[in-house]
């Protein structure tokens, strides 16, 4: 019957394995849909400003081709965080993702913000060379199947963002979250929605009035909120990248569950720094109770022995010493242990003794 037991755990753990493999794979092909996806909306958006030369059409392409590059650079950024330590990086890459969240946030900000804020005031200042004439079905057409495919992909993110989320408000999840990346797809594809509305409204108001002003407006509005968005990421993962600490209340759970230890008097300092999604680099000073790590039992008998004189106590009290130290170790060892069962999140501990 043990034996039994034995080889449904291991099955069992092997069916977990491959349970997990089977939905990262998954996820890299979810992220290479997004790119074709986002690909071929940026090449029909650009076919459709061709069409119209309408400054807010070109706003969506560029905008459209922003999140294709941005998804492109969070799948190297996934990537590389899932490569485990090395030598080169003794505790692994899960900061990648952060980093080029970092640049793909940079890129939106020059190539989308700055492109497209900048033709959009060109444009105010050349409108009669404008013609919205030319407005026909096809870019219409374009716009609404846009906003229909991104606005379902940015219900999937939102889904996905009021998941991992978990207790914290969505706000507070966008400047103390571990996972920006999240943050990243659910804000491009919100915007991205909110952006394919505007040019859409954009390209009906111009073709009723017949004048581009509309147009060149809504583009500059696209170029804002483009920027708006880029300064938002670039924060929530700069924060992480010069090493943000964990929520307040994990610390304090982590110090609660120490201070409730046997061998723990008081914890003297905690600090904490993310290292990627769900891992935490803890650092905390302790004080020990001396008396319960004091094996009683044996320091009567090497006291006895000292009072019998029968041996050199310099010796006994080396190691009398020698165990302590060992003990302490010991103890060190176990706590940590405990901690990571506790906190699964926590990948490195740093525990000195007070």
């Amino acid at each position: 019957m043990r034996r039994l037991r034995l080889t449904f755990i291991i099955r069992f753990s092997k069916r977990k394995v491959q349970l997990k493999k089977k939905k990262e794979l998954s996820s890299f092909r979810v992220v290479i849909s997004a790119v074709a996806g986002n690909a071929l909306i940026t090449l029909a958006k650009f076919i459709g400003w061709l069409m119209t030369s309408s400054p807010s059409m070109l706003a969506e392409s560029i905008h459209s081709l922003a999140d294709t590059a941005n998804q492109v650079l969070l799948f190297i950024g996934l990537k590389q965080s899932q490569t485990g330590p090395s030598r080169e990086y003794p505790w692994g890459r899960g900061a990648a993702r952060y980093m080029w969240n970092l640049i793909s946030a940079v890129g939106i900000f020059f190539l989308g913000f700055g492109v497209t804020t900048y033709h959009g005031i060109k444009s105010l200042f050349h409108l009669d060379d404008l013609s919205h004439h030319s407005i026909g079905l096809v870019p219409i057409v374009i716009l609404i199947i846009s906003f229909f495919l991104e606005g379902y992909v940015f219900l999937m993110a939102l889904r996905v963002v009021h998941r991992i989320k978990g207790t914290m408000g969505f706000f507070q999840y966008i400047r103390k979250g571990d996972d920006p990346t999240a943050v990243a797809v659910l804000m491009e594809d919100g915007v991205a929605v909110l952006g394919v509305l505007l040019a859409l409204i954009a390209l009906l108001l111009s073709k009723i009035y017949e004048t581009s002003l509309p147009d060149a407006i809504i583009s500059i509005v696209i170029g804002c909120l483009m920027g708006v968005m880029a300064l938002i990421l670039a924060y929530s993962n700069g924060r992480l990248l010069i090493g943000a600490s964990a929520e307040a209340i994990t610390e304090q759970q982590i110090k609660e569950f120490l201070e409730s230890l046997p061998s723990v008097e008081k914890v003297i300092s905690i600090k904490t720094e993310i290292l990627a999604p769900k891992q935490l680099r803890l650092t905390v000073e302790v004080e020990f109770h001396g008396e319960s790590l004091v094996d009683r039992q044996q320091i009567a008998k090497d006291a006895e022995k000292i009072r019998s004189g029968e041996e050199d106590p310099v010796p006994i009290l080396v190691d009398t010493a020698e165990r302590m130290v060992r003990r302490v170790g010991k103890e060190i060892n176990e706590i940590e242990k405990k901690l990571m069962q506790q906190f699964p999140q926590l990948k490195i501990i740093e525990l000195e003794v007070n």
